[in-house]
């Protein structure tokens, strides 16, 4: 009997730590989901990505701007210049943009071993340039806005003028 009773005692432990275990993975988890994350406010607005109008990015660029061009819900291309010679753009992450910006910062970051995004303050809920000044991130709620700056030929400071109008509308 006292056998049989260590043998069930043993078994209601195996199974008391199997379950502390799950809690344990469980909560670490859920910590790392919101680390990274998960708690940003989705967006419910409409997924259109063309959201300056052409004259809204020509006064901010000082150029004749034609009108934007979606590519598909993602992605939004202004071209500018003479003879619309030169393209700005703007990609957009609705779903998940807070992990995504979360990624690249801390996958370049782990990489070059230091800090390589620059911060910009007030504007959306986060902002960074990218190394190089290669481009200009911004994260509002779930959304980040990704504007491509290598082959442009777009300032930073248009570039920060453009994501801050872009936050406004989110």
């Amino acid at each position: 009997m006292i056998v049989l009773a260590v043998i069930l005692f043993l078994m209601l432990l195996a199974a008391g730590s199997c379950f502390y275990v799950a809690y344990r993975v469980k909560k670490k988890a859920h910590e790392f989901s919101q680390q990274m994350g998960a708690a940003a406010t989705p967006y419910t607005g409409k997924r259109e990505p063309c959201l300056l109008s052409s004259t809204e990015v020509g006064a901010i660029l000082g150029e004749p701007v034609e009108a934007g061009e979606s590519r598909g819900t993602t992605a939004c291309e202004y071209r500018y210049g003479s003879g619309g010679n030169r393209r700005l753009d703007v990609e957009f992450t609705w779903k998940g943009g807070a992990m995504t910006m979360k990624f690249a910062h801390g996958a370049m970051q782990h990489i070059s071993g230091m800090e390589t995004f620059t911060a910009v303050p007030g504007i959306g809920d986060e902002a960074y340039i990218a190394p190089g000044g290669s481009a200009f991130m911004m994260r509002k709620g779930d959304v980040m806005v990704n504007i491509d700056l290598r082959a442009s030929g777009v300032s930073l400071s248009a570039a920060e003028k453009i994501a801050a109008k872009i936050a406004d509308r989110l």
